[in-house]
């Protein structure tokens, strides 16, 4: 059992005073009479004058006292730890990185951890607390209803450095948490929210931002030609500050400089730059750090070099075919495509009259007539309209406006529609074979098509939802609120060993699948997927973000909420307070009787 508020077991200062009181009480002047004897020793008087004597115990002494008593317990508040509904305070941390900005020695986030631990005295001995971080997907890192010093644990590890974010999910979280009426929520950000965004009624919001200037990355990337096989990293600096800034320009390789030099900016500006780059240096640590400048994730990336993922494509057509040759000039032009044999490949054309093999890494595409004999006799021609499945990814941006399509013939009826005019199929993807088997019912010789804008478009789709299917990393640089997307290869299906996501000295566990997304990572660094013992790949996470790089519009404010939360008192679900005041009652009534029955006693006299 703790008391809520102890400071009202000062009321426990009325037992002495109770007690002077029926000590010295107050004397009448002698009054003689006749018959003394008459008088019993009950109704005895003492002598006038205030006098000390020995303090009566009496029934009213008794009652006052006891009433005295349990005023005092029931100001004081008592409770049980166990079973009463403790004061219940709800904090919600923004966690963008713009917390992490140092000025004058101190970060808004070391500022709003010294806020919170100042509501310690107010929220009570037995109080608890709920801390959760804003964010794409908010985070509960102490509670529900988390001690004091939980939530003091919890704090050592909060690392503010995410991009700029919705706050509207962590505060409909916090509301729930809170409850109807006994909790009480508060904001910690460094800036408050404009006047017109709608927050929750019973949340304060405390604001402990300082204005400061700033210089960021704001985007950055690594190039790479496999042609000459030498790479372009491209960056963009900006000052975000009110005051020219002098840049100091850094980037090593190991133990390779490969960038060492100084710019000028001026303030509210932004700054394009590259450079030219050997291949073959795994990974590129790069700086742009300005004198004071406030925010250290802004101003320091790692790069990953990236891979060229050919795709290999294999043309089986007879040189005689009319899509021979338009296939093989759209193909000359695309990047990252070479061609090989059948056995090598990842993407085979040919005839539509023969049969894909059935292996599912192996893309396939047919291409009619679906018989060269008899096209002449059945094709038919249409100019649509034409029925296009938009959710195929072979189909982005694809619209057929004004393509005449020829040499239509009867098509299998094991093919998904893709494309269609009415009841004709014009291209589909085959359903009897393991493979990613597609079938265009068309003559190449009797069509526009390859004089449409659809056509590159076609190709570029193709080609890349077939690299996409590739084993490993379709990127290795990503932002922070990016998901990375990653294919296994297939013989690692079957494994029985752990596929781990490792950064620094954490690892979380995946489930294998053949097409894997690992959602946003909240920490930038360099990560890496391994399988059992082996590297699979590794990818780099990091901060850009103009917009929460800016720093010249925090500032200090607070903002009450809008409906005041419960006041910590007298709780009505406390079972002390209601047996404190039905006894407080029956004392009150017990004294009333007492001197009801005296007063009677006295005018029957």
């Amino acid at each position: 059992m703790y008391f809520a508020n102890p400071w009202g077991l000062l009321g426990l200062l009325a037992l002495p005073i109770i007690a002077v009181i029926h000590l010295y009480h107050r004397r009448f002047p002698p009054l003689p009479i006749a018959g003394l004897h008459l008088w019993t020793q009950e109704t005895r008087k003492d002598s006038p004058g205030r006098k000390r004597e020995q303090l009566p115990i009496t029934r009213s002494l008794l009652l006052e006292l006891l009433a005295a008593i349990l005023i005092a317990l029931l100001l004081a508040d008592p409770r049980d730890a166990s079973t009463m509904t403790k004061p219940h305070l709800v904090v919600v941390l923004d966690d963008s990185a713009s917390m992490s900005a140092q000025t004058g020695g101190s970060s808004s986030r070391e500022r709003a951890i010294d806020w919170l631990k100042e509501q310690e005295s107010s929220l009570g001995r037995g109080g608890v607390v709920s801390v959760l971080l804003t964010g794409l997907r908010p985070t509960l890192i102490a509670g529900p209803r988390a001690s004091w010093q939980e939530m003091l644990i919890a704090l050592e590890d909060w690392q503010p450095q995410s991009t700029n974010h919705d706050f509207g999910p962590a505060w409909d979280l916090a509301a729930q948490l809170a409850g109807e009426q006994e909790g009480r929520i508060a904001f910690l950000t460094d800036r408050l929210p404009g006047e017109s965004e709608i927050v929750p009624e019973r949340m304060e919001t405390v604001s402990v931002g300082r204005k400061m200037n700033n210089v960021a990355i704001t985007a950055a990337r690594w190039l790479f030609d496999a042609d000459t096989g030498e790479g372009i990293l491209f960056t963009r600096i900006a000052n975000l500050g009110s005051e020219e800034a002098t840049v100091q320009l850094s980037a090593t390789a190991g133990s390779n400089q490969l960038i060492d030099e100084p710019i000028s900016l001026p303030a509210n500006t932004e700054k394009a730059m590259q450079w030219a780059v050997p291949g073959g240096l795994s990974q590129i640590q790069f700086k742009a750090e300005a004198q004071n400048d406030p925010l250290a994730i802004d101003h320091e990336i790692l790069l990953i070099e990236p891979e060229v993922r050919l795709v290999t494509v294999a043309v089986t057509l007879p040189s005689n075919h009319s899509a021979f040759e338009p296939i093989k000039k759209i193909l000359g032009v695309l990047p990252n495509v070479q061609l090989g044999d059948p056995p090598n490949s990842d993407l085979i054309i040919s005839q539509a009259a023969e049969n894909p093999a059935g292996d599912r890494s192996l893309w396939w595409l047919g291409i009619g007539p679906l018989n060269p004999n008899t096209v002449a006799e059945n094709g038919k021609t249409l100019i649509g309209p034409y029925l296009i499945e938009k959710q195929n990814p072979l189909m982005n941006g694809i619209v057929l406006g004004g393509v005449v399509w020829g040499g239509i013939q009867n098509a299998p009826e094991e093919l998904t529609p893709i494309v269609s005019a009415g009841s004709t199929l014009l291209f589909g993807q085959r359903l009897d074979t393991s493979s990613n088997a597609y079938m265009l019912n068309i003559d190449l010789a009797s069509t526009n098509l390859t004089e449409s804008p659809d056509w590159p478009i076609f190709w570029t789709n193709l080609i890349e939802q077939c690299r996409i299917s590739r084993p490993g990393f379709r990127r290795w640089n990503f932002h922070l609120d990016e998901s990375i997307p990653f294919t296994l290869p297939l013989d690692s299906l079957e494994k029985s060993e752990q596929l781990t996501l490792k950064h620094g000295e954490t690892e979380k566990s995946l489930v294998r699948m053949e097409n894997m997304e690992i959602p946003p990572r909240p920490e930038v660094g360099l990560y890496q997927v391994i399988d059992g013992k082996e590297l699979l790949g590794e990818f780099a996470v990091n901060f850009f973000d103009r917009e929460e790089s800016d720093l010249t519009q925090l500032l200090p404010g607070e903002r009450p909420s809008s409906i005041r939360g419960p006041a910590l008192g007298i709780h009505v679900d406390n079972p002390f307070s209601w047996l404190l005041v039905i006894g407080l009652l029956m004392t009150l009534g017990a004294i009333y009787y007492d001197w009801a029955i005296t007063r009677s006693k006295k005018f029957a006299s």
